[in-house]
């Protein structure tokens, strides 16, 4: 089974969404939690309770390198392309000292049963992105190590649809539904119906991704563009420990590139092919949404010391857990 779709993917825990149909609650919904539920900071709430998003913790190392994941099945790239190199880097990580977020939300009723918010959500991510150099011998000299800090602004994009739906108060069901949130308001949660990607680019930044391929048993699956909508159920969904093979495409064999989970980060190797990189992660034993991401770095962020630091990331969502049915006919 083989089909390309675009999906998600720096940063998915960082949606915050608007209500049900206002632009903004009035002096009298201020002191109503159904009205307060349904306006932007209800949906803010309920967002940022979504489990395992891709947050800045997965893009940010902190204070220092975070632990690379290993596969000895399949060695890490040692070194990489290093012509015209000025620096040999011993280890490297980001610092995020500053996040600004910025929420754009369109209300739609496409139905009298149905509201709609549509949210665009931009991040603004700054700090430093340091290289700490290996000790050299340079004219029978050992060199000491070098912290060097290029100065790092990234910006992220990501867009993602909630929708409520107005119950029926003679069915039964509906009338459960309407209590799951916790108000008798006749309308159902907020429900994430469709989300995408996150790409994350710096400023002025060259670097490109053209694909990223996910591969694991029966499941092949091709992003293209990490910004297209996609359904809840239409995710990709893998089972939980399965081995996933990643394969991603720049176009330039000279960049670092870095395959990014919450529970680590792996150098990709070169591919078969100029400007393919390959990497191997396990799935979380633990089912729900998750997120990886493949981040191209230009050869001279790395290996040179006044070389620019120049980012391209993509964060991509999968389902930890098993196949859904087909629907029968």
């Amino acid at each position: 089974m083989k089909h390309s779709i675009a999906l998600l993917a720096p940063l998915a825990g960082l949606l915050v969404l608007a209500g049900c149909g206002q632009q903004s609650p009035t002096a009298n919904s201020l002191n109503d939690p159904a009205a307060q539920y349904a306006s932007p900071a209800g949906v803010q709430s309920q967002t940022q309770a979504m489990p395992d998003e891709f947050e800045t913790t997965t893009y940010d190392d902190g204070g220092g390198a975070k632990s690379d994941m290993t596969d000895p099945s399949f060695a890490l790239v040692q070194g990489g392309a290093q012509t015209d190199a000025a620096i040999t880097p011993a280890f490297w990580f980001r610092q995020i000292r500053t996040h600004d977020r910025h929420i754009d939300v369109q209300f739609e009723r496409p139905d009298s049963m149905t509201v709609l918010a549509r949210v665009h959500i931009t991040d603004r991510l700054t700090g430093t992105f340091n290289v700490v150099t290996r000790p050299d011998t340079i004219d029978g000299q050992i060199t000491e190590r070098s912290w060097i800090k290029k100065p790092l602004a990234d910006a992220a994009a990501r867009d993602a649809v909630f929708a409520r739906r107005k119950m029926n108060d003679t069915d039964p069901t509906d009338e459960a539904e309407d209590r799951a949130d916790g108000f008798r308001d006749g309308w159902s949660p907020w429900r994430l119906v469709a989300t995408s990607g996150v790409e994350i680019s710096s400023d002025g930044g060259t670097r490109a991704i053209q694909s990223v391929r996910l591969q694991s048993g029966d499941v092949d699956v091709t992003v293209t563009d990490p910004l297209a909508l996609v359904r809840r159920p239409d995710l990709t969904r893998i089972p939980p420990g399965a081995p996933v093979h990643v394969t991603a495409v720049t176009g330039d064999p000279t960049d670092v590139v870095v395959l990014y989970a919450r529970w680590g980060r792996m150098r990709m190797r070169p591919g078969a092919n100029p400007g393919e990189f390959e990497g191997r992660f396990l799935a979380p034993a633990d089912g729900g949404l998750r997120h990886i991401a493949v981040n191209a770095l230009s050869h001279g962020t790395l290996f040179e010391d006044n070389g620019p630091y120049d980012s391209k990331a993509w964060g991509i969502p999968f389902v930890v857990g098993a196949p859904a049915i087909a629907a029968q006919p």
